[in-house]
């Protein structure tokens, strides 16, 4: 527990206490959401997609007042746009947002956020759902004032789900002082990092997933993070270019490394296009989630793909469209992301 806790911190690039959960990634966001606030207390949460949706979800249920910046799916919230809802609130304790909106592909500034938050309102938390970013994007949390960053095992750190954790800043970890007891137990972050301090859980841990976290933690940093983020950002610059070349058009207008979301040429639909990937071709691409349900297709960079895995997704995706007769030669999306992938 004390080696993972070190290497999370090297990973998370931060100097913040870290806490493991066993629980998905939710579990982590509720624990935030439920130690940092009392209730009636404002939270601004940035709504661009369906995990965004999440954070909302989770401050109502906790009692908070929470006021959504909405964006469309596809687009990310601004760092202006952020504080202008802050400047009109006057009041709100806390920013909650996704590095990376998975279910639209969509990755924030949080560089650009961090810092203007921190100038303007240096005491208003910024709470970052991080679980496919974390070592697929660039993240600073201690230059950037980032005050929570969320991690989960099964995504680069390529493991089952099961595990959770987080990154509590000094700012944080003063505010934990602060909220009162009794609305949380299994997800009691004093506790935990209490015991977690002394390499102890405060309740049973999933013994066998923390095992091999600490080995993965390890790989990681042998490869080197820097060489982590550049190849789920070679890989998801591949697939864009792949995609494109087929006639997909791609969903959003920031895109992120740790997957690629678009929607399917004229006449195709997505869950057809899935079912004959998965069937006919033994590959499983997601699909999209609320409103975009149906519509797209969302393909990974990260965890254990590797660019291998980018070139046979793309060869698949050109032989079902063949199939389906959306495509009279095969190849241009392949040799587009190997233009990619050669000269990355």
């Amino acid at each position: 527990m004390l080696e993972i806790r070190n290497n999370l911190r090297k990973i998370f690039r931060t100097e913040s206490e870290i806490v493991l959960l066993s629980s998905s990634g939710t579990g982590a966001m509720e624990a935030a959401v439920a130690n940092l606030h009392a209730p009636g207390e404002k939270v601004i949460a940035v709504v661009a997609g369906k995990f965004g949706e999440r954070w909302a979800e989770l401050a109502k249920a906790y009692g908070l007042q929470c006021i959504e910046l909405t964006k469309e799916y596809g687009e990310a919230a601004s760092a202006e746009e952020i504080l202008q809802v802050l400047r009109r609130e006057g009041d709100a304790r806390s920013v909650l947002l996704q590095a990376c909106e998975t279910s639209t592909a969509t990755a924030h500034d949080l560089e650009a956020v961090g810092k203007a938050v921190r100038r303007e309102f240096p005491d208003v938390l910024i709470v970052v759902d991080a679980i496919t970013a974390v070592a697929c994007q660039p993240l600073l949390p201690d230059d950037w004032g980032l005050d929570v960053v969320i991690g989960g095992s099964q995504k680069a750190f390529g493991m089952p789900p099961g595990l959770a954790f987080l990154s509590l800043s000094p700012r944080a970890l003063g505010k934990l002082e602060t909220v009162p007891a009794g609305r949380r137990y299994y997800f009691d972050l004093r506790k935990e990092l209490k015991n977690q301090l002394v390499g102890s859980t405060a309740y049973t841990p999933a013994i066998s997933l923390i095992v091999g976290l600490n080995e993965v933690t390890k790989r990681m940093l042998d490869e080197g993070l820097d060489e982590i983020i550049r190849t789920a950002g070679l890989m998801a610059q591949a697939t864009r270019e792949g995609l494109r070349a087929l006639g997909f058009r791609l969903l959003s207008s920031s895109p992120a490394n740790a997957v690629t979301a678009a929607f399917p040429p004229e006449g195709i639909a997505a869950d057809d296009l899935r079912k004959d990937l998965d069937q006919v071709f033994g590959v499983k691409v997601a699909g999209g989630q609320g409103k975009l349900k149906g519509q797209i297709i969302r393909i990974a960079h990260l965890g254990y793909f590797d660019v291998l895995d980018v070139v046979t997704v793309l060869a698949a995706v050109e032989l079902a469209l063949v199939r389906r007769g959306a495509l009279r030669e095969s190849g241009r999306g392949v040799q587009a992301a190997l233009q990619v992938l050669t000269a990355g």
